[in-house]
């Protein structure tokens, strides 16, 4: 992936990689979540790249995206026109964009924003907002963050104990194979590659935990749920069924509030779908756009 960067219209640095297949007319743009950057795309891309031009980037002060100070705030809407910004550094009037975890979030109020820059969107492992009404921690993963494995009011804890994901982090720099160790808690598919996702959560460690505040603050408050009835968008979601962090059956309701959406749930995927199976997902995206989306 060739490395390139751009500039917001406040003056932040974004981050993003392009992967050229030049007989394509059809662009895929990447938008990820909190914690996980390029990086969560990485197997996807290595199958999508023979059909599709694709736009991978990262959110400012959030690892490879860097920032000249700690992002002091940030919404989705501001990610929304970062986006813009990236398309149209790379002169694309049109993308398809294909979101994970906090990426729907930010597609969705793009959609909003900009109808026109928008010809489908596919969602994994995401919601319309309020990400965190439903969220649970795994019992190996409440236990060491010394928490109950049901945590209600998840933005306040996020937002008043960041202090514990900072000894979370403490904890996984001590772990040689930290990909393993998530194996054997049963918090990842046996299946996933242990070298890419070592070097996802090493940049996870590597996040600032005020610039993380923010984006979780910014997911927590955002809300894009009055527009999905009226959506007129080719939508493709799609959830996994050991996903602990974004129920699957939040990832349908989505779905289901859209007109003329698909649904699909991926048995035995969890949060990290994208990573887990790319070869399924990737032909999955593929027939959607071949038989939804005009160019």
């Amino acid at each position: 992936m060739r490395s390139r960067t751009c500039k917001s219209d406040d003056g932040q640095t974004i981050t993003y990689r392009v992967i050229d297949d030049r007989t394509s007319t059809q662009t895929l743009v990447f938008s990820g979540g909190l914690g996980g950057t390029h990086l969560i795309w990485t197997a996807l891309a290595r199958v999508l790249r023979a059909s599709y031009r694709l736009i991978i980037w990262d959110y400012p002060g959030l690892t490879a995206s860097p920032s000249s100070s700690r992002v002091r705030s940030v919404s989705v809407s501001d990610l929304a026109a970062f986006q813009k910004t990236v398309m149209d550094t790379e002169n694309v009037e049109r993308a398809c964009i294909v979101g994970w975890s906090m990426g729907p979030q930010v597609a969705l109020e793009f959609s909003d924003r900009y109808p026109d820059r928008i010809s489908a969107l596919v969602a994994i492992c995401g919601v319309a907002g309020r990400p965190f009404e439903d969220h649970q921690e795994s019992e190996p993963v409440a236990a060491a963050l010394g928490l109950r494995a049901a945590v209600p009011g998840a933005v306040e804890w996020i937002s008043e104990r960041i202090d514990r994901i900072e000894k979370l982090k403490s904890m996984l720099r001590k772990i040689e194979h930290p990909t393993r160790w998530a194996k054997r808690l049963g918090l990842v598919d046996p299946h996933l590659d242990e070298l890419v996702f070592d070097a996802v959560i090493r940049d996870f460690i590597d996040l600032d935990p005020g610039t993380y505040r923010q984006y979780v603050k910014a997911a927590a408050e955002h809300d894009a749920s009055h527009m999905l009835g009226t959506l007129k968008l080719p939508v493709f979601a799609l959830g996994g069924e050991k996903d602990r962090l974004v129920p699957c059956a939040r990832v349908k309701e989505l779905a289901d509030a859209i007109p003329g959406a698909r649904y699909m749930e991926i048995r035995g995927a969890t949060h990290f779908l994208p990573l887990e199976y790319a070869n399924l997902t990737a032909l999955e995206i593929d027939e959607f756009i071949k038989q939804r989306v005009t160019n």
